[in-house]
């Protein structure tokens, strides 16, 4: 029997003061124990997890939700999407990865990592042009893992199949399916990933489904990914209007609370 090592992890670290601190207390009082960080926001905050000891850290990359600044190709840098960012000119590129590279040089500045690890915010690290920069760069920056979006599918439960998020999560698990077929397969290896598929519908259903399909399978180490950190809505101000009812949704209050559940504990064998 294999002794599997869940890392039951939190995107999105550093977006916001608010959703910071609600992660924050996932991990020093909940089940959290993985967390991605984006280092363009909430300065403050990244800090206080460097605090934390025993926390698998990762730079998430954002280039969906840069904020605006007075610098040169703010305006260019502040508008992408992940749509956008399929569709770059050659000159263009060069300016995402010289911000590829800034990213990775703050987050290597303030958390000093033994060896950088790295995932993107809407998997835009998984895009292959992005994926090859990020590779040849594995041994400048000392890149130990890059996040392997490209998840394994799991036989759906008859209600999965008339939930619309369910279907759009399963769209672009297969977009980055098709993705993976250009990106370089590298030598370093990753967790197994769990979390794409029910994105923004995470419950203890899902997550009891999950843990069973990767022990079933003897999957030493893999990953499942929750989005427990939530804004407040005196914040709204710091986001894109299409992102900021995701970031203040009931379902991330409802991920926030798997990471309190005692079922949840005993599956991940914390209790």
């Amino acid at each position: 029997m294999v002794n599997n090592k869940i890392l039951f992890h939190a995107d999105d670290f550093g977006r916001s003061s608010e959703i910071s601190k609600n992660i924050l207390k996932c991990l020093e009082y909940g089940s959290l124990n993985s967390v991605s960080v984006m280092v363009n926001h909430d300065q403050d905050s990244l800090y206080k997890l460097k605090k934390f000891k025993n926390i698998n850290t990762r730079l998430h990359l954002n280039l969906t939700e840069i904020p605006k600044t007075n610098e040169i190709n703010s305006e260019f840098l502040s508008n992408l999407n992940f749509f956008k960012l399929l569709f770059l000119d050659k000159s263009k590129k060069k300016i995402i990865f010289n911000e590829i590279d800034d990213q990775i040089n703050k987050f290597i500045k303030i958390f000093q990592p033994k060896s950088l690890k790295i995932d993107g915010h809407e998997h835009v690290h998984f895009i292959p042009w992005i994926y090859t920069h990020i590779s040849k760069n594995i041994d400048k920056y000392n890149i130990s893992e890059i996040r392997n979006s490209n998840e394994e599918l799991m036989m759906p439960r008859l209600k999965d199949i008339f939930n619309i998020s369910y279907l759009r999560n399963m769209l672009a698990c297969m977009l980055i399916k098709f993705f993976s077929l250009y990106n370089n397969k590298l030598k370093i290896s990753s967790p197994q990933f769990s979390g794409l598929l029910y994105s923004g519908i995470q419950d203890e259903q899902t997550l009891d489904k999950t843990i069973n399909y990767f022990k079933r399978k003897n999957i030493e180490i893999f990953e499942i990914l929750i989005h427990p950190g939530f804004a407040s809505e005196e914040e709204e101000k710091n986001f894109k209007k299409e992102y900021f009812g995701f970031y203040i949704s009931q379902k991330r209050r409802i991920e926030y609370n798997l990471c309190f559940s005692e079922k949840i504990k005993k599956k991940l064998r914390l209790i």
